[in-house]
C-alpha cells in the first residue's frame, strides 16, 4: 500500500502532498444513476467507489453518500429519496424528527448495524471494497459526529434550545448519540476498515466555541479514543466552516487529522497544527469546476498548494464536490501535485 497519506497524518514528509477530495453524491455521477439510486443499492455503490478510484485516483477512499443520514435513518428519523433523474442528495425530512424532549432518551431506538435502515448496505460495500483495493489504499467509513446525529435526532434549533433549558437531556441525548456511532464504527472496524467522523453541524458557524467546549468536546474526545482502542490509529473529525475561532477545541478532541475549510484561515492552522504535530486537510474550492478551464483549476491547485510552506501534515483537499463534476478538473489538480515543489 502507498503510505503517502499515513506519512502526512504523521507529519512526516511524503513523497508529494496528498490529495483527498470530497466525493460523496458525485460518486454516483461515475455510474450514471442518481445519488437516492446509489446509496440504496450495495452493487451501484461499490461499482461507483472502485470507478472513483480508478478515475480520480485519491489517496483514500471513504465509505459514504449522504453521510449525516445513515444513523438517524436507522434510528428511525424519515429520509427523503428523490425519484426519477433528481440527483438532489436524500435528506432528512422535517418531520422526521424522532426526537422533541417530551419523552426519555431510553426510549429511542439503538440501532443494530447489521439489521437496521441502510446500516447492513454500507457494511456489505465496505467488505466488498475492503476485498478488492484494502491493500492499495486506505479505505475509512463515514460516521456521524454526536453533534451532528443528535441534531438529526431532535431538530437543531430544538437540540440548541435543549442546551440551555434541559441542558442534562441534551448531555444525554449526545452520549445517546455517541454510544450509536461506536457501534456503526466498531462493525467496519471489524471488516478492517478506518472510520472518519463528520460533524459539521458543530461548525463556529452554527455553534459557538464555548457550547462546544461544553457540550460537545468531551463527548467527542472520548469517541476518538475509544476508536483509538479499538486499534484504529488514524480518526479524521471534519468540521466544515471557518473553524479557525475554535482550533485550540478542534485540536483537543484527539483527532490525528483536522479540516482547514475555505474559509478557514490556514496560517493559524499551520501554526497551531505544527506545534500540536497534526495534520490537517486544507480545502480549496470546488464549486465552479464545471465552469472554469482546467488551466484555471491548475493554477488555483498551485496556489494552494503554496499555502503549506512545505508543512509535511499538509493534505490537499475540496468542499465537496458537485455531483457531475469534470474529471478533466481532477486531472488537472492531480497534474499540479505532481509537479508541484515547494521551494
Amino acid at each position: 500500500m502507498n503510505r503517502r497519506f499515513e506519512q502526512a497524518l504523521n507529519c512526516e514528509a511524503p513523497d508529494r502532498i496528498p490529495f483527498l477530495p470530497a466525493i460523496y453524491e458525485h460518486k454516483a455521477w461515475f455510474v450514471g444513476e442518481t445519488p437516492s439510486k446509489v446509496c440504496q443499492d450495495s452493487q451501484l455503490f461499490t461499482t461507483a467507489l472502485l470507478a472513483e478510484y480508478e478515475r480520480v485516483h485519491p489517496d483514500a477512499l471513504t465509505i459514504g453518500i449522504d453521510v449525516y443520514n445513515v444513523e438517524a435513518e436507522a434510528i428511525g428519523c424519515k429520509v427523503i429519496y428523490y425519484e426519477g433523474n433528481d440527483t438532489s442528495v436524500p435528506a432528512i425530512a422535517p418531520e422526521g424528527v424522532v426526537f422533541r424532549g417530551s419523552k426519555e432518551v431510553a426510549s429511542l431506538k439503538m440501532p443494530d448495524p447489521r439489521k437496521d435502515g441502510r446500516m447492513p448496505l454500507n457494511l456489505e460495500v465496505a467488505g466488498n471494497i475492503m476485498k478488492v483495493l484494502g491493500k492499495e489504499v486506505p479505505i475509512r467509513a463515514a460516521l456521524s459526529g454526536p453533534l451532528s446525529l443528535a441534531a438529526h435526532l431532535a431538530g437543531l434549533e430544538n437540540l440548541f434550545m435543549l442546551m440551555f433549558t434541559q441542558p442534562d437531556l441534551a448531555r444525554e441525548l449526545l452520549g445517546f448519540a455517541c454510544e450509536v456511532i461506536k457501534r456503526y464504527g466498531q462493525a467496519f472496524i471489524e471488516l478492517g476498515c478506518g472510520v472518519v467522523l463528520f460533524d459539521s453541524q458543530a461548525s463556529p458557524d452554527l455553534l459557538s466555541p464555548l457550547l462546544y467546549r461544553e457540550f460537545v468536546l468531551p463527548r467527542t474526545r472520548a469517541l476518538i479514543e475509544h476508536f483509538h482502542q479499538q486499534g484504529v490509529r488514524n480518526v479524521p473529525l471534519i468540521i466544515g466552516g471557518n473553524t479557525t475561532k475554535m482550533l485550540d477545541e478542534y485540536l483537543e478532541t484527539g483527532a490525528n487529522n483536522v479540516l482547514c475549510d475555505k474559509k478557514a484561515d490556514v496560517k493559524e492552522f499551520l501554526h497551531k497544527c505544527s506545534a500540536a504535530r497534526r495534520a490537517f486537510r486544507r480545502n480549496m474550492d470546488s464549486t465552479d469546476f464545471a465552469t472554469i478551464s482546467s488551466e484555471d483549476v491548475y493554477r488555483r491547485t498551485v496556489d494552494c498548494l503554496k499555502e503549506s510552506n512545505g508543512y509535511p501534515g499538509f493534505i490537499l483537499g475540496t468542499i465537496i464536490l458537485p455531483y457531475g463534476t469534470p474529471l478533466s478538473a481532477l486531472a488537472a489538480i492531480r497534474s499540479a501535485l505532481q509537479e508541484y515543489k515547494h521551494s
